[in-house]
């Protein structure tokens, strides 16, 4: 603790030393762009201008040479332009077009790029900001899917095709950090993670950071995907429900008291239980392939479900409170009868539950505080049960369960005009539990039994502080683990300075730790996409994961081009052969490791009006190694896909839009096994190379009672390229015999084939 009252004092001390300016400058123009002059104004009186890039596009403002005061500027700007420069705070002003609506009072993130891919996605200083409600088309993605729009930028990857497996920077998907209004999400998917769990149609804001995370997130050692539903209140009633090939869904929002109280309400509901679409059988085809599933009807049926709430009230202009809910729900229920009258039967629920309350409040213009409760509950309960007759019979069982709660404190402080501190103190708790149970009519086994907890004490400090052209993020985490009795210290930095107009370079660094994550189980589970268990870190077995990342890059926006170029080198320690899925039988002990990534991400971009292309390019290079596997050496990770290239273009006719978008990277590597079922070499071999080519549509109209239609399609590999994306060695039961003599197997898996999808959208 004693570091983090050491930093904190410091970045006080040094803020204090900072003063503002102001007075008036001399400034002459003669016809031009208004983002120059925007530009020149900045610097010189240390101010901030948010944007849309869109509104001041072709701008042009004229001014005879003489001193300015910043609100004689700004009047004549407004003046010239028919622009309106509206004032947030002291410092930050936001430009708006004169029919836009006036803006809160808050500071804006300042924006780097406006349509970052699409309409709808934004890049700032420190991360990228979606919001789906608003996101043109990208190839292949129905209804704005979350997860799966995240999958178009750079450096985000799903070697398995799932919407909810993302492996950014060499990291796995259980080290992102995925928030909904502060709820804690361990399985964001539906279907076996085919599509996200996280309605889309929800008015909501997604904050994606890849690098410098802001300090008041930690818990996980890769990215952080942070979702914040509204805070508005409808001034009445709006209705959004729509239907596509899987599910339907609603969404409501309502106020219960003008302008004080209001509800928002979403649901979306499966309806593959009773009718099986084409999408579904197509994505039931991929994800059950080499198990015993197949021939889904009423009786054989697989569902899911999500559920959100969210109260806001609002007693004044200083103060917001809200409340929420959301329930996530999987559900599978098979029965199959072989030859010789042998009745398998496989059920299995995959829940999350989440509630949170958020309270706001601004005390000056200066200062103000948001204060977090949350409750998570994550639930995995899986049986296979094998009845060969009335009395003979055995089964295996799986329960995996993970609680979270706590509460966060998180005070800004606006020093200067210049100079802002957040801070703050979070405590979590959380729970952590596993069984293996395998049981026959004459006995039980358990297999394997844990349960750990640990209780975490956080404090954490960020200095913002924007100098003319230079600007500076500056913080640190301290986390104390109680029970695991641990502690890290983990600064984070940001570092930018535009060299002018058009280009800006940027550094950072981080660090962060991690106390759960998910390791291979090799039981009897029939279920390859879901033969992962949440753990806990213990002294004795599972280390404190603890990461550091260095990232450097640049970004040149001129005119309608842009090019986003990022390099980082990431480092990792606490993993272990569990983790990664690198035993074999006659080897039961915990091998500890480390490994490493570094790579680059390249987006290419030219906009216009009615059209937008982009490529993007990403290098990846990640390595792990263990003690005692391999001689020690490093050797590629499961997930490793050294090239990856994506060309897209959008195209908008009217009310017609029109997105096609062709993905190709390398294969994933795999590890050999010799005639003794060991692996006789580690992730040495590479698969052939992957591509497929996505197309989406739609169709948007209104009728004369104002209600807006939305009709679209999307096509998922257009030309059907069906080849193998993974090859992973199997542990095999056949009967409880094989507990004491495993079996390996070489298993391959295929491409999601050509899958189409319809959508049906209407808001009122």
């Amino acid at each position: 603790m004693r570091y983090l009252i050491s930093f904190f004092v410091s970045i006080v001390f040094i803020s204090v030393t900072w003063s503002q300016k102001g007075g008036s400058f001399s400034f002459a123009y003669s016809d031009a762009k208004i983002e120059k002059v925007l530009s020149d104004v900045e610097a010189k009186f240390d101010v901030k201008y948010s944007y849309a890039d869109s509104i001041i596009t072709g701008k042009k403002i004229s001014l005879r040479n003489t001193l300015y005061s910043l609100g004689e500027i700004n009047s004549e700007i407004a003046r010239q332009t028919q622009l309106k420069i509206v004032q947030i705070d002291r410092r930050f002003y936001s430009v708006l077009q004169e029919e836009s609506t006036p803006v809160k009072n808050y500071v804006l993130d300042s924006v780097l790029v406006e349509g970052f891919l699409a309409k709808g996605i934004n890049k700032t200083n420190e991360k990228v900001i979606l919001y789906p409600k608003k996101i043109e088309t990208l190839p292949g993605v129905t209804d704005a899917d979350i997860l799966l729009t995240l999958q178009q930028l750079p450096g985000v990857k799903s070697p398995n095709e799932t919407a909810g497996g993302l492996h950014i920077r060499g990291s796995t998907p259980d080290q992102n950090l995925i928030l909904w209004d502060g709820i804690r999400l361990y399985h964001p998917g539906h279907l076996f993670g085919m599509i996200s769990a996280i309605n889309p149609n929800v008015d909501q804001t997604v904050n994606y950071y890849n690098k410098a995370t802001n300090p008041k997130f930690g818990e996980r050692i890769s990215s952080v995907i942070d979702i914040k539903t509204s805070n508005d209140i409808a001034g009445k009633t709006k209705v959004n429900a729509g239907i596509n090939a899987l599910n339907a869904d609603v969404y409501v929002q309502t106020p219960l008291l003008k302008d004080k109280l209001g509800l928002q309400l979403s649901g979306r509901k499966s309806f593959t239980e009773a009718f099986q679409s084409p999408t579904f059988n197509q994505l039931a085809k991929k994800v059950f392939q080499n198990t015993s599933f197949n021939d889904f009807d009423d009786q054989n049926t697989f569902g899911f479900q999500d559920y959100s709430a969210k109260l806001n009230f609002k007693p004044n202009d200083r103060s917001e409170f809200s409340l929420s809910g959301l329930w996530i729900d999987n559900n599978l229920d098979f029965k199959n009868r072989s030859e010789d009258s042998v009745v398998t039967s496989q059920a299995m629920v995959i829940s999350n539950f989440g509630l949170s309350l958020n309270w706001f409040q601004k005390y000056n213009a200066r200062f103000q505080h948001r204060l977090l409760i949350f409750y998570s509950a994550y639930d995995f309960d899986y049986e296979r049960r094998q009845q060969a007759s009335p009395i003979e019979f055995e089964g295996y069982r799986k329960l995996n369960r993970s609680i979270d709660s706590g509460a966060e404190w998180n005070f800004a402080y606006e020093i200067n005009q210049r100079l802002k501190l957040d801070f703050g103190y979070q405590v979590f708790g959380n729970d952590v539990s596993h069984l293996f149970n395998s049981y026959n009519q004459n006995l039980g086994l358990v297999l394997d039994l844990r349960q750990n907890y640990n209780i975490s004490h956080v404090g954490y400090t960020l200095l913002k502080y924007e100098f003319q052209k230079w600007n500076f993020e500056i913080g640190a985490r301290y986390n104390h683990y109680v029970q695991i009795q641990d502690n890290s210290f983990e600064p984070r930095i940001l570092l930018q300075r535009k060299l002018s107009d058009a280009f800006v370079v940027q550094a950072s660094y981080e660090r962060k730790s991690q106390i759960s994550g998910q390791i291979r189980e090799d039981f009897a589970n029939d279920l390859s996409l879901e033969n992962y268990v949440w753990v806990m870190s213990a002294k004795d077995s599972y280390p404190v994961q603890k990461a550091n990342q260095f990232t450097m890059g640049f970004i040149y926006k001129r005119n309608s081009w842009l090019l986003d170029v990022d390099a980082y080198y990431k480092t990792i320690t606490g993993i272990t052969s569990f983790t990664f899925d690198f035993q074999n039988q006659f080897d039961l002990e915990i091998h500890k490791g480390n490994g490493f990534t570094k790579g680059f991400d390249v987006l290419l971009q030219k906009s216009a009006p009615s059209w937008r292309a982009w490529a993007t390019y990403t290098y990846q290079d990640s390595q792990n190694r263990f003690d005692g596997i391999n001689g020690d050496q490093y050797f590629r990770i499961n997930s490793n896909t050294k090239h990856a290239v994506n060309f897209s273009l959008y195209k908008k006719w009217n009310r017609l839009n029109l997105a096609l978008g062709w993905f190709w990277r390398t294969g994933k590597p795999f590890s050999t096994l010799n005639t003794s079922n060991e692996i006789a070499s580690y992730n040495s071999e590479t698969l052939p190379d992957y591509h497929r080519l996505d197309v989406s549509a739609f169709y948007q109209f209104k009728n004369q009672k104002k209600i807006t239609y939305k009709i679209g399609v999307s096509v998922y590999n257009l030309y059907n390229r069906h080849k193998i994306i993974s090859r992973e060695f199997e542990r095999k039961y056949t009967d409880l015999g094989d507990f004491i003599a495993p079996k390996y197997t070489l298993q391959d898996y295929y491409s999601l084939g050509i899958t189409p999808n319809i959508f049906l959208r209407v808001s009122f």
